[in-house]
């Protein structure tokens, strides 16, 4: 029985989540905004909680898409639990997990998107086929511009519980994380020219597909005639 910790901050929510192969689970959940790094020690106190002595086999993080702030709070906590604990860390796309939610929930016969707010106006979305599989995305383009063929569940949280489960199956599958292409960029703009691997294991690397939300302040040139 293979027992996995989910972390997702890739949106308003801050969730945690654990569940074990053919086993009871749990999930817990903050809203919050950009609070993420206030909510996710206390989450993970009531988690240890639940997990009493155990210790998860794997750890699995959201890796967006999401928005720069918030994405690697929830990336870089499931990297130091990883390493604390000495257990493997695998990425799952965040949209992925909610088209699982969509296929567990609506059954639908053919293709549809996945689609979440990305701010500035625009949306993160991916295409799926009808068990689930990406078959383009994600990607991210402004509201009004966005046309789509297919139907588009929106507005749904990330199930941390549910993507535990995914990923203790696939881990028991033989299923391993798949790299991401050396040629992604950190963020935005080469993002659309790489395609993510479809594979529902990822590399816990960050898709941002943007720049950060957050910009560095210009710095001011020194005086050269001042003294300190």
């Amino acid at each position: 029985m293979t027992t996995v910790l989910a972390i997702d901050t890739s949106g308003p929510v801050t969730s945690l989540g654990v569940e074990r192969t053919h086993g009871e689970g749990c999930s817990v959940s903050a809203d919050g905004g950009r609070r993420h790094a206030e909510v996710i020690d206390e989450l993970m106190n009531r988690m240890i909680e639940v997990l009493g002595d155990e210790r998860p086999d794997a750890i699995a993080v959201g890796v967006g898409p999401g928005p720069y702030s918030g994405l690697r709070v929830g990336i870089a906590f499931a990297t130091g639990l990883g390493r604390a604990w000495q257990c493997p860390l695998v990425g799952v796309c965040s949209l992925d997990v909610i088209a699982w939610a969509v296929i567990a929930t609506e059954a639908p016969r053919g293709d549809f998107v996945v689609s979440t707010d990305a701010r500035r106006g625009e949306n993160y979305w991916a295409r799926y086929d009808a068990t689930g599989t990406r078959t383009a995305g994600p990607w991210v383009g402004a509201q009004l511009d966005v046309e789509f063929d297919a139907p588009v569940f929106g507005d749904r949280r990330v199930d941390t519980q549910l993507m535990a489960s995914r990923v203790a199956s696939c881990l028991d599958d033989g299923y391993t994380a798949v790299s991401m292409p050396a040629q992604w960029a950190p963020h935005g703009a080469d993002g659309l020219q790489v395609e993510v691997p479809v594979g529902p294991l990822l590399s816990a690397r960050p898709l941002y597909l943007r720049a950060p939300d957050i910009t560095p302040s210009a710095k001011v040139p020194a005086d050269p005639g001042s003294t300190t």
